[in-house]
């Protein structure tokens, strides 16, 4: 197929959306539907297209083309010109804040790009994002009497039954027709994917059941397919533990129930895509961001929430990255986590003022740079030879670590805000960086 033909289904996929969006609107128009039913037609026309993307692209570049203009189409419908529109209102009629469109397009070219050669690995978790979040969300608004909080909105018991059971059929049947997975771990994988998924969607918010449930369920499937029936035994033995010990340890952490079984969630798939070891960074960063919060409270609604979003987001884009290059990105994941937890370290520090002067927290902050500096490049020696392609790792784990502790150190206010993502953005530059550097070399 020609590149000029990959560009016009490119151009005719985004108006298929456009018009699937306008016959929404029409019919809403005409029968009365609720702003939750336009938006999960929405989804589920977008979802059943999505579907359809391995028969007709053969090559990945115009998938991700595809879903980075999908991203800026729905950007722009989120622009108060249009989302009061017939149309914009068939995504943003509903009154929470949901990001879900967005969301959906960058899910539909992660989970293409890394599908290719293990179709189940990208039509199962479609699947259930197409179809069991649909039916739950149906479910929970026309049945719904067992509510629980999710952020500022609501979910039912109804509604992550439904899904549970929808998605148990889907995994039965896609895992009988696409894999050899024998008859009693197709079982046994689509009770852990239905149950699995179920806690997802139910601990998701803001439209994020839209990258975290296909994603998660992805990663799962991946790591999971042939393990035996004790393997999946113990890694359901592990997810249990996980929330049940952090549910145990939410009050004394002062998190809430909805983001300690979320944290659990993120630990269970980070120990099941990498070494253990890899987990430590990221744990530090989340002590320093406990410690801090409960000194020195941002300005957010859901602090928790949006650190553990970011935390996510980050992971995710260290793995696609460093799989569309072929370059291990692992280092500089750990990296970025070290810049997040200097970060958080150094805000505390200077909260801490009162008790020791200006000079004895900035030499203790130039110590927790240097420990955390040398864990990371401790770290590139446990992992696989193909991660240390940088010959001046060490100069890059240098640089992160002193722009994130002097931007804490002279600018604290621009975290007052937004804690959270303004800590990553800022330990991601120098990560960033370094990468593009070795894509330009390469």
């Amino acid at each position: 197929m020609t590149v000029a033909l990959h560009l016009l289904l490119i151009g005719l996929s985004v108006a298929g959306l456009m018009a699937a969006m306008s016959a929404v609107s029409w019919a809403a128009r005409r029968y009365g539907w609720s702003a939750e039913l336009q938006r999960k037609c929405v989804h589920v026309t977008t979802g059943l297209y999505a579907l359809t993307l391995p028969l007709t692209f053969s090559e990945t570049w115009p998938v991700l083309l595809l879903s980075a203009v999908s991203v800026v189409v729905m950007a722009l419908m989120r622009l108060p010109a249009f989302a009061r529109s017939a149309l914009g209102k068939t995504i943003h009629g509903v009154e929470r804040t949901s990001y879900g469109e967005i969301l959906l397009a960058v899910t539909v070219g992660f989970l293409f790009f890394r599908s290719v050669g293990q179709p189940v690995l990208y039509v199962l978790p479609m699947l259930v994002l197409t179809f069991s979040d649909a039916a739950a969300a149906l479910t929970g608004v026309r049945y719904g009497r067992r509510i629980f909080v999710v952020e500022d909105g609501t979910k039912s018991l109804e509604g992550v039954v439904m899904f549970f059971l929808v998605t148990f059929i889907l995994a039965m049947v896609v895992l009988l027709l696409m894999t050899d997975v024998a008859r009693l771990n197709v079982i046994l994988l689509s009770l852990v994917v239905a149950a699995f998924g179920a806690q997802l969607e139910a601990d998701s918010w803001r439209g994020l059941d839209n990258l975290f449930v296909p994603i998660g369920l992805h990663l799962f499937l991946q790591n999971n397919l042939a393990t035996s029936p004790a393997g999946l035994a113990g890694g359901a033995a592990l997810f249990i533990g996980l929330l049940a010990g952090l549910q145990w340890a939410a009050p004394r952490l002062g998190l809430t129930s909805h983001a300690a079984r979320g944290y659990g969630v993120l630990a269970f798939l980070v120990l099941s895509v990498t070494a253990v070891h890899n987990a430590v960074l990221p744990l530090a960063a989340f002590a320093a961001f406990i410690v801090l919060r409960r000194r020195q409270p941002c300005v957010a609604a859901h602090p928790d929430l949006d650190f553990l979003a970011a935390a996510a987001g980050t992971a995710a884009l260290w793995l696609f990255l460093g799989e569309w290059s072929g370059h291990n990105a692992i280092n500089l994941y750990n990296l970025a986590f070290a810049g997040v937890a200097i970060v958080f370290a150094t805000l505390l520090l200077r909260e801490r003022r009162a008790s020791i002067s200006d000079a004895a927290a900035d030499a203790l902050s130039v110590m927790v740079a240097v420990l955390l500096g040398a864990c990371v490049y401790a770290m590139q020696g446990l992992n696989a030879p193909q991660s240390r392609w940088m010959p001046i790792f060490a100069i890059a784990i240098a640089a992160s670590l002193a722009l994130c502790l002097a931007v804490a150190r002279f600018v604290p206010h621009l975290f007052a805000r937004a804690r959270s993502s303004r800590a990553f953005a800022l330990a991601l530059t120098v990560p960033l960086v370094v990468f593009a550097i070795k894509g330009l070399w390469s």
